[in-house]
Parts: C-alpha cells; sequence; structure tokens
C-alpha cells in the first residue's frame, strides 16, 4: 500500500512536472501546486507536525475569515476535514467529512514528524472562488485534546498565489 501511495505521488509530481508548477517552500513546509481540468492539484507536506497535532492550509485574503484543507493526525493517523478557520482560531468543519477535496495520497511518518498529502480541490472550493489572485496561508499546527482541535500554535505564513499561471 505504501508502494502504491508513492507511485500516486511520484505520477503527481512528474505530471506537475510538465507544466509550469508553482511552489512554496518555507518554515518545514514544502508545497507545490497546478491549475488542470478546472481545479487545483495540490501536493502539501509539514516536515514537523508532532501526533495529536492538526495542520492546514487555507485560502482568501481575509485573515478573520478563510476556507481550508485541514489535517488532523491522530493515533499515528492521518485524517483530512474542509473547512473554515481564521487566523489563529481552529477550524470549525463543513458537515461532510472531506468536502469537495478529492485525495490522491495522505501519509504521516511519525518517526520524522512528516505529513504529505496530494489532492486535488475544484475551482469553487466551499464557496470561495481559487480563480483569483488571493492569499494561501500554511497553518503550522494545534494540539487535539481530547478529540477537539485548538488553537494553532504560530499565525499562518502566507502568500500571494494565482493559481490560473501555474499550468
Amino acid at each position: 500500500m505504501a508502494l502504491t501511495k508513492t507511485c500516486v505521488v511520484l505520477m503527481v509530481l512528474l505530471a506537475c512536472a510538465a507544466a509550469k508548477t508553482c511552489k512554496y517552500t518555507q518554515s518545514d513546509f514544502n508545497s507545490h501546486w497546478i491549475f488542470a481540468n478546472n481545479s487545483i492539484i495540490v501536493q502539501f507536506q509539514n516536515e514537523d507536525i508532532k501526533n495529536n497535532h492538526w495542520t492546514g492550509l487555507g485560502f482568501g485574503d481575509d485573515k478573520n475569515s478563510f476556507e481550508g484543507v485541514f489535517f488532523m493526525v491522530t493515533n499515528n493517523q492521518v485524517s483530512v476535514r474542509t473547512g473554515h478557520s481564521t487566523e489563529n482560531g481552529p477550524p470549525t468543519f463543513t458537515t461532510s467529512q472531506n468536502g469537495n477535496v478529492q485525495m490522491q495520497s495522505l501519509v504521516y511518518f511519525p518517526h520524522d514528524k512528516t505529513m504529505s498529502a496530494v489532492f486535488t480541490i475544484p475551482l469553487n472550493f466551499n464557496g470561495k472562488n481559487l480563480q483569483s489572485c488571493q492569499k494561501w496561508r500554511w497553518i503550522k499546527s494545534g494540539e487535539i485534546e481530547n478529540g477537539a482541535v485548538t488553537e494553532n500554535s504560530k499565525s499562518p505564513k502566507s502568500k500571494k498565489v494565482c493559481p490560473m499561471e501555474c499550468n
């Protein structure tokens, strides 16, 4: 199964290499994305996420209200949810488990505290139009206590992203 996930990640990265890929690499994050087939393919990696913590990627210029894809590491397993959050607040999840995110790969390596995901999101994500240039926010982590997510430990890192230029 790990080999299958590795192959999927490699196929996505090779597909991204054939087109202009946009990326963000800073402070324990390594991300790439590309616009294809009216959606955005994202590779998101947090290289310092502990067990019983959460991390995520948010979309939107308003730091007090943005949509996002959130990853929870519990018992060394990763789950994914969508919802909205604020700069430091914990996310509020949508009612559906993954929203409209299609996961290609999701893995956690507990020994080196690395979480990696490859997923596809539509251009209209939870009511947010991702075609336009806007800030994307890399959320470091927050704790998960008794099954509940807490505030994130640091303000998210942000970058102005224009996904339509990444094709």
